[in-house]
């Protein structure tokens, strides 16, 4: 830090703590490009420094999903630099225009004096959109149901208004829109999560031993988009839906089929050249062949025994 940056701090200090946070606050704004990474510089803007908390803009949708595995790079980046008695950054938050911070319970201004959040119906249609409402219920005959047409129809205008002005934008994959941190509307992310099970259904199945957070690498590679989806938790229970899937397919005594060595190696993490008649009978013992029909399961394990 320059001698004159120095000077200013100490001089701004005298001023009191709030205004002193505020003047860190616009200079951590100012210098920004200079105290983060160029990548990460070219994605993200902050906004505003309140009680710790930046408020950062994100233009790349896409973006937004990979923010928290920088935000403690930028976090201790900004710390370091400032230097102050305690952390003046804690944490970041995206930004949107209708969002404010919360302040500690103990600074909460009044009621009367807390600026109102926007809501759907305070939302103003122009002429145009009223028109093109009006247009549609048009079609409708019977006077009556028109009139509720009419007033659904400008409902929706106005939520989707408010949503577009909200941070609100197009799906990946749609034109329906979703919320600003999410890339998927909820229709498309369920059918982009099935999409990662099939990919895990796939990874497991090539390499039945691979560790959960290999798999999960190998899943981001080809699937950087659901970084926010793929957890190790998610990675496992793919994982389990898939020995369970497996095991289902397989018939009481037919201990040699691939189904069977393949269940096995994932069941115990082995690759196939590991697994011995040993190792597949307990296995097939423990799982007990993922049965729900308990007397097949009782005439099986009547039947052999585990071999030693």
């Amino acid at each position: 830090m320059s001698d004159m940056k120095a000077f200013v701090r100490d001089k701004m200090r005298t001023f009191g703590a709030g205004t002193y946070k505020k003047f860190l606050g616009n200079e951590l704004i100012h210098d920004w490009s200079k105290l983060v990474d160029e990548s990460i510089a070219a994605q993200v803007r902050p906004v505003a420094l309140e009680h710790g908390v930046l408020f950062v803009h994100v233009a790349n949708s896409a973006f937004k999903d990979q923010l928290k595995f920088y935000a403690e790079e930028i976090i201790d980046a900004l710390n370091e630099h400032f230097a102050e008695d305690e952390p003046l950054v804690k944490e970041i938050r995206i930004a949107y225009g209708f969002q404010v911070a919360e302040l500690p319970p103990e600074e909460n201004p009044p009621a009367a004096q807390k600026k109102p959040v926007a809501k759907p119906e305070d939302v103003t249609l122009t002429d145009e959109e009223l028109a093109r409402c009006h247009e549609r219920a048009q079609k409708i005959s019977d006077a009556k149901l028109r009139e509720t047409v009419l007033q659904t129809l400008i409902s929706q205008a106005k939520s989707q208004k408010f949503r577009l002005a909200n941070g609100w934008h197009k799906c990946e994959r749609c034109d329906a829109l979703c919320k600003p941190e999410e890339i998927f509307c909820d229709t498309c992310k369920i059918k982009v999560r099935d999409e990662m099970t099939a990919e895990l259904f796939k990874i497991f199945y090539d390499a039945p031993q691979i560790k959960p957070w290999d798999a999960q690498k190998i899943l981001l590679e080809r699937m950087p988009f659901m970084r926010r989806e793929c957890s190790l938790d998610a990675v496992e229970s793919a994982r389990t839906s898939l020995i369970q899937k497996i095991a289902g397919r397989i018939r009481i005594g037919d201990e040699s089929s691939p189904d069977v060595i393949k269940l096995v190696a994932l069941e115990k993490r082995l690759s196939p050249e590991q697994i011995t008649p040993a190792i597949i009978q307990r296995t097939l013992v423990d799982l007990q062949f993922n049965l729900t029909d308990q007397t097949r399961l009782r005439r099986y394990n009547a039947l052999k025994s585990p071999r030693k």
